[in-house]
């Protein structure tokens, strides 16, 4: 007895050491962070500052030069296109500089909701209230079946009290087959009409006023009535009508029809919004689990997801991104419900309820995942809506930025940005061929005398070396890797920071066409989710697919007509390879050191830009290598039910590693090179009155 009780001591001891252990090193790991953290944005605003201050800098002396020799800088008209577009790069980088300053959301994670109620004596207080009721709007537009099967599988798996939630199928597309899917699920679920008699015939007096009471129906099929020449408003319609049937819920979710969510979802989202009723929302970042290798159209928003809307969420900026998001029913509806001013009705609902005032939270967890395009084709499609929608909220402007607004000068300033940030698209695709035109023609760059010159290339070259620093510092806090190991962080971070920075520039042909068409106000709009446009264009090659050599040259036209959709990165890239070729060839001849200096650095420009520019002709030529549709269900995995689930600490949702990245890595690294060396070069050459040995530049002023 003596022994069974020591022993029982010396356990109950071990534990609470353990426990204590577990506390103390869990404290120190958030405290780590805590200082982490700290370090990279003390880091971070260092840089930032020195990147205004070393650029503006470079303007003011560049400002004098050209109004010193004015009349040599109007000689060169190209010279001062080329400062314009500085300056407003410039500026678009002063109005996105909040993005890179705001610190990243302190906010605590809160324990998943308790759903345990009703439990105990009625009479008594101490019986727990049941949790809010859920409405989740599932919206569906003629995607594949099968898929929207499993979404709403998925959200009928949600671990939250059966009784408490429901789930809408918003069917957009008017499918039958959709319709007929959900009615069986009914059925299966037992809650297919209202309370059934406990049998049939005569009943007798002690069970005549006896009645079973089934299981609540949980899912309803719902499709709207869309008249022709009335607005319907696409998916923002298509949420406003399920909002219409959500009168008794409290909360209801926006879900796509690709979007799995995860069991747990309900109960570890509500608790933001139950306790702090000035909160309107909570939002999930998007995961994807048809990632390509190496994510070479940078389908996974690392930098979105993972970067910005984590700082957002301490200034209380985070939107809502279309799906895996919860909204407070009474705040939707006390604007109006969805907003429909634009396609883009997420940012758009999100932008106006916090200008009345209201909160958003960014939940920092994988709760869901779903399907990133599979072909250039509906990726540019989904990109170019989003970019649409962006340009589209200036008509909330009055109200977003006007007097009555409650959002603060942070937050005006990043909804002003959220549209105005298609300058830089515009910039892009117009700087690049000004630059390609100065270099074929040999065009002169210089204004002023020879030691004015080295002095303005030194505050130049200062300017993209403090920038690299810079843009490599803002992704050290991304938050984990694809394996979650801290050695595998950097490989992941150096691939995502190069899809990135590609995709800057690659997408901007796309967006400027896209402006163009807009200022023609008289084109239609026609809505296709992302999904139908891949579904379309499988059945399409399906069609036109054959048997022998009819079948393979259709496939050869086919993959021919594939390349049409970047046929301006096609002749941009052989135009620079052709012109710097040239321009090299003739320098070499010519045997002028300022002429390498200029067509080196042009040449250096141009071809990494070229570089991004190939990533989607790399998509498209190596597409035979890619994932497929009929590859999906082999991408999931699958419960005991048939129900798709996921875990998620898994590596779900992040791109695998592909060594094509650490080319970019090498050509990022070889631009910063050559900039330390041109810093290096002007200030040796500016003490020797811009004569060495092998280069006398006094001989080109």
């Amino acid at each position: 007895m003596v022994v069974g009780v020591d022993h029982q001591q010396r356990s109950d001891g071990e534990s609470r050491s353990r426990w204590r252990n577990h506390n103390y090193s869990v404290f120190f790991r958030d405290k780590l962070f805590y200082y982490r953290q700290g370090a990279i944005q003390l880091a971070t605003c260092f840089l930032v500052l020195a990147y205004l201050a070393v650029t503006s800098n470079y303007f003011v002396f560049k400002f004098r030069l050209y109004v010193r020799h004015g009349r040599q800088a109007v000689a060169s008209p190209w010279i001062l296109l080329v400062l314009a577009f500085e300056c407003l790069y410039f500026i678009s980088f002063l109005i996105s500089v909040v993005d890179n300053l705001l610190p990243r959301s302190r906010r605590s994670k809160l324990p998943p909701l308790d759903v345990e109620y009703g439990a105990g004596d009625p009479n008594e207080q101490q019986c727990p209230p049941p949790p809010p009721m859920v409405h989740v709007l599932l919206t569906c537009c003629s995607e594949p079946t099968e898929i929207q099967t499993e979404t709403i599988c998925a959200a009928l798996a949600l671990d939250y009290p059966h009784d408490r939630f429901k789930v809408l199928v918003l069917d957009d597309g008017a499918q039958d087959e959709l319709k007929a899917i959900c009615e069986n699920l009914q059925i299966e679920e037992g809650g297919g009409g209202g309370d059934i008699d406990a049998g049939s015939g005569a009943h007798d007096a002690d069970n005549i006023d006896q009645t079973i009471t089934p299981p609540p129906r949980r899912l309803q099929y719902l499709r709207r009535t869309k008249l022709p020449g009335v607005p319907h408003h696409f998916k923002c319609g298509n949420l406003n009508y399920g909002l219409e049937h959500s009168s008794e819920s409290e909360y209801v979710v926006i879900v796509d029809a690709d979007m799995i969510l995860h069991p747990s979802f309900l109960r570890r989202m509500l608790p933001y919004l139950v306790n702090s009723p000035n909160v309107s929302f909570a939002q999930i970042p998007q995961c994807y689990y048809n990632l390509q290798v190496g994510d070479l159209l940078n389908s996974s928003s690392i930098m979105v997801y993972d970067r910005m809307f984590p700082h957002r969420d301490s200034a209380n900026i985070a939107t809502c991104v279309g799906t895996g998001a919860v909204f407070r029913c009474s705040h939707l509806r006390s604007i109006g419900g969805f907003q429909p001013e634009s396609v883009s009705e997420d940012t758009n609902t999100s932008f106006l309820l916090l200008s009345k005032g209201f909160e958003s939270v960014y939940v920092h967890e994988r709760l869901q995942i779903g399907l990133a395009p599979w072909t250039l084709e509906a990726f540019l499609k989904q990109r170019i809506r989003w970019g649409r929608g962006a340009i589209q909220q200036v008509a909330t402007w009055n109200i977003l930025l006007g007097r009555s607004s409650k959002l603060n000068w942070v937050q005006r300033l990043l909804v002003f940005w959220h549209t105005f940030s298609i300058i830089t698209p515009i910039l892009n695709t117009l700087m690049v061929p000004l630059l390609i035109v100065m270099l074929g023609l040999n065009l002169n760059f210089s204004v002023g005398s020879l030691d004015e010159n080295l002095v303005l290339v030194s505050y130049m070259s200062v300017t993209p070396i403090t920038w690299r620093i810079l843009w490599v510092v803002l992704w050290v806090d991304i938050a984990k890797s694809r394996t979650g190991r801290s050695s595998d962080r950097l490989i992941d971070n150096i691939q995502a920071r190069n899809r990135e920075e590609s995709y800057f520039w690659w997408i901007s042909p796309y967006m400027f066409v896209m402006l163009l068409k807009m200022i023609n106000w008289n084109s239609s709009f026609v809505f296709k989710p992302t999904g139908n446009v891949d579904k379309q264009q499988m059945e399409t090659n399906s069609r036109k697919g054959g048997a022998g050599a009819d079948g393979n040259m259709q496939e050869c036209c086919r993959s021919a007509g594939r390349f049409t959709q970047v046929k301006v990165h096609l002749v941009c890239v052989a135009t620079v390879i052709g012109i710097v070729t040239l321009r090299v060839v003739l320098a070499v001849k010519h045997g002028d050191c300022v002429e390498w200096f200029r067509v080196i650095g042009l040449s250096l420009f141009l071809l990494t830009t070229s570089f991004h520019l190939l990533l989607p002709i790399f998509f498209l030529a190596n597409s035979s290598s890619h994932l497929k549709p009929a590859d999906r269900k082999s991408l999931l995995c699958y419960d005991a039910r048939g129900v798709p689930t996921f875990d998620p600490e898994s590596t779900t949702g992040r791109p695998q590693w592909a060594w094509s990245a650490l080319v970019y890595e090498a050509l990022s690294f070889t631009v910063f090179a050559y900039w330390v060396g041109v810093l290096c070069l002007s200030i040796v050459m500016k003490s020797h009155d811009g004569s060495l040995g092998w280069c006398n530049m006094q001989n080109s002023f």
